[in-house]
């Protein structure tokens, strides 16, 4: 029988040899080129789309800041331009949550992507958007109106040109969604979570939030709901490295931990393939081995073992 290590480490092996000739196309020949027009390199503007979203978030709390790019380049591996930014409304996490499945927190809070596609000097900025979240939860309009009305706002400084929609007409109710049922209780298995995702040698921590602990502000009673947020620098940029909008829904990992009505308590996490055929309309096997290395590690981790 292969243990778990090995198929890590044999992993991690596929993925090297697999994206090491693209992880050699001179980072970008774009990427420290001057555009004619603004002046700045292709890093200076997606540093500077960023920090114009975080002025036009300036209400919000900003949950995490990841620069994807810089993150990649310290651990030597390439991957374009790209920071993403989850910043969140407790209250309008909580107006949603109240009304809905509780697989929807998978998709809070706001998340937005400033970035640049390879060996570009555009920018753009990308978010999940209210009607991508209805299609895959299956929710009204007016379940989202008060997410929709902070989005726009947060969007009307952005000049249209740079924003990034996505094509949504075939994304279904559960469209991209790993669902695990785990074997403990709500707070065993977050725990469990926590201790395997930080035994990986290649992980970081980004932080968490407790959407239940949230809805009490507010005098709303919900079921233990909590979204983990981790992710890994060397596979993560090498999963972007083509296709680095999947940063905004794939990296960092996402993974939410919610009980029932039924008290049953559940992971669900973002399916990587499905968001990179969604933008880009391929996957790379990276983004494939992600995949498998993910539900590998969670399944370790809140399922009973049996001989």
């Amino acid at each position: 029988m292969i243990s778990y290590k090995t198929l890590v480490w044999v992993f991690l092996l596929i993925v090297t040899i697999g994206c090491s000739d693209k992880a050699k196309t001179k980072e970008g020949e774009a990427l420290y080129k001057t555009d004619e027009v603004t002046n700045k390199t292709i890093l200076e503007k997606v540093d500077a789309l960023n920090g114009q979203l975080h002025k036009a978030n300036k209400g919000m709390t900003l949950v995490a800041s990841l620069d994807h790019h810089r993150m990649a380049k310290e651990v030597g591996v390439y991957t374009p331009p790209a920071i993403a930014g989850i910043f969140s409304d407790p209250k309008t996490n909580t107006a949603i949550l109240a009304k809905s499945d509780p697989l929807v927190g998978l998709d809070l809070p706001f998340k937005y992507l400033c970035y640049s596609e390879a060996d570009t000097l555009k920018t753009s900025l990308a978010y999940t958007s209210a009607a991508f979240i209805a299609k895959r939860h299956n929710l009204s309009d007016e379940t989202l109106a008060e997410f929709n009305s902070k989005l726009n706002k947060s969007l009307a400084s952005f000049d249209a040109k740079v924003i990034s929609t996505s094509n949504i007409e075939g994304v279904e109710a559960g469209f991209g969604m790993v669902k695990i049922q785990s074997d403990f209780d709500f707070e065993t298995t977050v725990e469990k979570l926590k201790t395997i995702v930080n035994a990986q040698s290649d992980t970081r921590w980004f932080g968490e939030i407790d959407y239940k602990s949230e809805a009490k502000a507010y005098d709303v009673e919900l079921n233990p709901n909590t979204l983990l947020l981790f992710g890994g620098p060397t596979p993560g940029g090498k999963a972007m490295m083509t296709s680095p909008k999947i940063g905004l829904d794939a990296f960092c990992q996402k993974l939410l931990v919610y009980q029932n009505d039924k008290k049953e308590v559940w992971i669900a996490f973002n399916d990587i393939v499905a968001f990179a055929e969604l933008y880009y309309g391929a996957s790379t096997k990276p983004q494939n081995m992600i995949n498998k290395r993910l539900i590998l590690t969670f399944t370790k981790a809140v399922k009973i073992k049996t001989e």
